[in-house]
């Protein structure tokens, strides 16, 4: 676990974040260029996140099936702020701040403190 400081605004804009468990089935999309090692999926319901592809085996029919909980809240943060990084999935972290709160956020915002 690795303490940061955020080093600019960060506001969440997705209210209602996509959660996936394990053995969920989603629709394949695109790849995200900016973000290597991230796909695009649509869940049942219809809405779709980004997702780690190593948490997805794909089932060859434009199709995958999750392998591990996955949730893409991310983390709405103030520069300054002081967050834990509790784990870092391709340059994003699942950081959680002194009110207890979690989710992600992108790696280009955090400096190491001290």
């Amino acid at each position: 676990m690795s303490q940061f400081i955020v080093s600019a605004d960060y506001e969440v804009i997705d209210r209602a974040p996509l959660a996936l468990e394990k053995g969920d089935r989603v629709r394949l999309g695109r790849s995200d260029p900016a973000w290597p090692g991230w796909v695009w999926v649509t869940a049942i319901d219809g809405r779709g996140s980004y997702v780690p592809e190593d948490h997805l085996k794909d089932a060859g029919d434009l199709t995958a099936v999750v392998t591990a909980d996955f949730h893409a809240r991310d983390l709405s943060a103030k520069r300054g702020e002081v967050v834990q990084s509790l784990r870092e999935v391709r340059g994003w972290h699942w950081c959680s701040k002194s009110d207890g709160q979690e989710g992600w956020l992108p790696e280009y915002l955090l400096k190491a403190e001290g």
